[in-house]
């Protein structure tokens, strides 16, 4: 049966960030209105930096220790008790989880002549999961991510992905709405700040499908939500 377009699935987004280890990738929970409820996929253990969160409320989720516990959160965002509990996913981080999975298809194929199928079984296990969580229709979806310095096939160096797998990293930035580099830069004084940077180059990814973005942006997902979905400025 066809499913028709419904406003709430034209009334969230899905949002790939990269940043350094200590950018403030996870102080982006900070960000989010404080009316709007949001669950943290915390496969880092990492959350101190937003532990007045957690100890308010604000934040919940769950801790992810192994690509299992990921699939099994993501059934649990499919009942209907979760649809009205968060409006926000905060998946810290895709580099992480491309780890947990590739250990566990370690686990699974142990001959070496199990190589092609394991990183076959892998691709599709990543994608699934990614596809599976952006496209969860009730809540705006962001996934963090360590950047790393990659070359192309003419030999210069670009920003891309810290994950696994040469054709899912490749791809990545095309299964978000926006893609953003999350960087500290100075003004002309000297004066350090952190800001997204939303538009591709030959060095670094970035994206906006919604195409009401600057190239540089405050690192605040709530006011870019407001901005894409509400008009704000």
């Amino acid at each position: 049966m066809l499913k028709p377009i419904g406003v709430q699935s034209i009334n969230r987004f899905s949002a790939l960030v990269l940043g350094n280890t200590g950018s403030g990738k996870t102080s982006l929970l900070r960000t989010i209105p404080d009316n709007e409820r949001v669950c943290c996929l915390s496969a880092e253990a990492g959350l101190l930096s937003v532990r007045d969160l957690v100890e308010s409320g604000k934040v919940e989720g769950f801790e992810i220790g192994s690509f299992a516990d990921l699939k099994e959160v993501y059934q649990l965002f499919l009942s209907p008790d979760f649809k009205s509990k968060y409006s926000w996913i905060f998946l810290d981080s895709l580099t992480e989880i491309s780890g947990r999975c590739n250990e566990s298809m370690q686990a699974k194929y142990t001959k070496g002549e199990d190589t092609f199928k394991r990183w076959n079984d892998y691709g599709d296990s990543m994608l699934s999961i990614i596809k599976g969580f952006r496209d969860l229709s009730s809540y705006s979806v962001v996934f963090t991510c360590l950047p790393t310095v990659q070359l192309d096939d003419l030999n210069r160096r670009y920003i891309g992905a810290d994950i696994a797998g040469k054709q899912l990293k490749e791809r990545l930035p095309s299964y978000f709405d926006l893609v953003l580099y999350l960087v500290t830069q100075t003004t002309d004084d000297g004066t350090p700040y952190r800001c997204f940077l939303t538009s591709n180059s030959d060095r670094y990814p970035g994206k906006d499908r919604s195409g009401k973005l600057g190239p540089v942006e405050k690192p605040d997902l709530g006011y870019l939500r407001n901005k894409i979905l509400g008009g704000g400025n």
